[in-house]
């Protein structure tokens, strides 16, 4: 089977990036995989990266507006490539990308989700693309989306879970500090984190980058929280911080699926979250780890696990039971079985 995954970018720690580079180098040992991108920093791994005359689709800028003539330039593109190399499965990526693949039946979406938005034009733009994926079959990564994506007329929704990398294992190792991974974006709330950190008395490490950098480093110097932000950092760093936490944080007010979870519990370590989106798929209440519905909840779980080491051992095993089932090998042969 000749696969294609088309995307604006193939970039790593971009999220739906990884989640192809982790398809492409499986399904890629027993079928012809594609990359078909704008750029690209990812080796190639059992696949062909293809780059297009494609740039990253939103960026905020003026460019932006040039959207319809990127989607004509992307279609004679693909048209071209599909006729040299016949592809059997096109796994698109970004519903961005819905304009340039209206009515062809190859067209499998994969469907991440999109954050809330006060941005009257990108609402009105994620409305857009969800039409134009809605008469093609749609996977998505939790129920909460295939909820989604069914209210709004999706007709053939599946659900495949997402994967953790083997990289992500517990040491037994307690280095006494909360962890948060992710974007520093307003829907992420990094700042009730900050103030977590100076209510428990208890240092918090930040690793990510964002918009809201500026404004969470002036927070914390203002209250003089224990708090570090490690900026991006590498991979075996990542995973070392995982490793060595107390337990995990995030204060988001939104998640598709929630892998900085699943990953904390691959380390052997629970989590904290709100019951927002996918997030309660991922953490199970009173055994990973607690799901809570407001602040005052958060300080009051955060409290507990900070004071009581043999209970964040316990939650913490049985987080690392539960990430099992979130393994990239079956992952893929879901996706195998769903191609066929």
């Amino acid at each position: 089977m000749k696969i294609a995954f088309i995307n604006d970018t193939f970039l790593q720690g971009r999220g739906a990036d990884v989640v192809m580079y982790e398809l492409a180098k499986r399904l890629g040992k027993k079928h012809e995989v594609f990359i078909l991108a704008g750029e690209t920093n990812i080796p190639e791994k059992n696949f062909k990266f293809v780059k297009l005359n494609l740039q990253k689709l939103f960026t905020g800028k003026v460019t932006d507006f040039g959207y319809f003539k990127k989607m004509r330039i992307l279609q004679d593109q693909f048209k071209e490539l599909d006729k040299r190399f016949s592809f059997d499965k096109v796994l698109v990526f970004h519903g961005g990308l819905s304009s340039a693949f209206r009515k062809n039946e190859k067209i499998n979406y994969i469907w991440l989700g999109s954050p809330p938005t006060k941005n009257i034009f990108r609402k009105l733009a994620s409305k857009y693309f969800q039409r134009g994926m809605r008469e093609n079959k749609i996977i998505t990564i939790s129920n909460y989306l295939a909820g989604e994506l069914k209210n709004m007329g999706a007709r053939k929704v599946k659900v495949i879970l997402l994967g953790v990398s083997e990289e992500f294992k517990p040491i037994k190792k307690d280095g006494a500090y909360m962890l948060y991974v992710g974007r520093l974006e307003k829907h992420k709330r990094v700042d009730q984190l900050i103030k977590l950190s100076k209510k428990i008395n208890f240092p918090l490490r930040i690793i990510g980058y964002g918009l809201e950098e500026k404004k969470l480093k002036s927070l914390t110097e203002r209250i003089n929280a224990p708090v570090g932000f490690l900026g991006r950092v590498s991979r075996e760093d990542l995973v070392r911080n995982y490793q060595s936490c107390s337990f995990f944080v995030s204060a988001s007010e939104w998640e598709g699926f929630g892998l900085i979870f699943v990953e904390a519990g691959a380390c052997g370590k629970p989590s904290i979250g709100y019951n927002k989106g996918s997030i309660p798929e991922v953490i199970i209440n009173n055994k990973t780890g607690f799901v809570v519905n407001n602040f005052e909840e958060f300080v009051e779980k955060a409290t507990l696990l900070k004071m009581d080491k043999t209970r964040r051992k316990k939650m913490g095993d049985g987080a690392r039971k539960y990430s099992v089932k979130f393994d990239w090998e079956r992952v893929s042969k879901e996706y195998e079985r769903e191609l066929k």
